[in-house]
């Protein structure tokens, strides 16, 4: 504490009330002048705009509220809860076909890795005829084997299960678009795309009579199957034979049966990528006929009719 008259600090322990040094009373409190708030400066509070009316865009917003309204309860006055409204066919069937196309070219990517891991190891097979192999390079031809060759066939066994419920709802579709019924049963479909042979023929005639029906073309006229139907029919039965051959080689335990099974689980691997991607092609060529996407085509043109203030703009040519 500062003594008011002569000016000196006061030790830590003095007297209390009175000045150490030239014995004045100390003052208990310490006035401070300010300026009073009225003379202070203040800052301009920011004037207000004038309304200009409600917000304007230049173009169609893309932020907007939920569309939320109150339900109903169970037991109310207003009735139950409302039911779900069942997908339509044609949504169901494009959203299938969605879900194939990505399995498929998943499955169509692994079965690739698998016959590269093939291809090596019948390369590495060679080699070690006349020379020492590296264990490094070995343990990674067995992994990549051994991993995409388990891998590839359980996205292969997805991309079966989805395109048999893509097939039925297809089917479907075909037989009200063509006012015919199938002949063939939902059980008798099923156990003719798995069971061979009956495999190597139901599911390309199958696909053929989903085609012929959804053209709109004689339902008493032999059905005439497409590029893309023939194409995939033939790559299937080559899968399918091809399949059957490397499971039978595979129980043979000579060392030229091994080496020959290296080669056919190459090509199976090879002919499955084909069948995938083919898989995908057809699939969407029997969805764009079956449930076609409407489109917008067409020019827009400007048609300028005295000032600005009078043109307007058309978009014709849609579909």
């Amino acid at each position: 504490m500062t003594c008011p008259r002569c000016g000196r600090e006061q030790p830590p322990g003095g007297s209390g009330r009175f000045c150490v040094h030239c014995g004045r009373v100390l003052g208990g409190v310490r006035w401070v002048a300010t300026t009073p708030d009225a003379a202070r400066p203040s800052t301009p509070a920011p004037r207000r705009a004038p309304y200009a009316g409600p917000p304007r865009y230049r173009s169609i917003p893309r932020w907007s509220l939920w569309p939320w309204a109150a339900r109903p309860e169970p037991g109310a006055p207003d009735g139950p809860l409302a039911a779900r409204t069942p997908a339509e066919p044609a949504e169901t069937l494009r959203a299938t076909a969605g879900l194939l196309r990505r399995l498929a070219v998943t499955t169509a990517l692994l079965c690739g890795v698998a016959a590269a891991g093939e291809a090596l190891r019948y390369v590495l097979l060679l080699l070690s005829r006349d020379r020492a192999l590296s264990g490094t390079l070995l343990g990674w031809s067995d992994a990549i084997v051994a991993l995409f060759g388990l891998l590839a066939p359980m996205a292969a066994l997805a991309t079966g299960v989805v395109f048999l419920r893509w097939l039925l709802v297809a089917r479907g579709i075909a037989a009200d678009a063509s006012d015919t019924r199938p002949w063939r049963s939902t059980r008798m479909l099923l156990l003719g795309c798995v069971l061979p042979p009956l495999t190597l023929t139901v599911p390309g005639a199958t696909l053929a009579e989903i085609e012929h029906a959804g053209s709109g073309a004689d339902p008493t006229v032999r059905p005439r199957p497409s590029r893309p139907v023939l194409a995939w029919w033939a790559a299937w039965v080559v899968g399918v034979v091809l399949g059957v051959v490397t499971l039978l080689q595979g129980l043979a335990d000579s060392t030229q049966a091994l080496a020959d099974g290296v080669v056919l689980h190459f090509w199976s691997d090879v002919v499955a990528v084909v069948v995938a991607l083919l898989t995908v092609r057809v699939t969407a060529h029997l969805t764009e006929l079956l449930a076609p996407v409407l489109r917008e085509r067409g020019r827009s043109y400007v048609v300028v009719g005295g000032d600005a203030a009078t043109r307007s703009s058309t978009v014709v040519g849609t579909a």
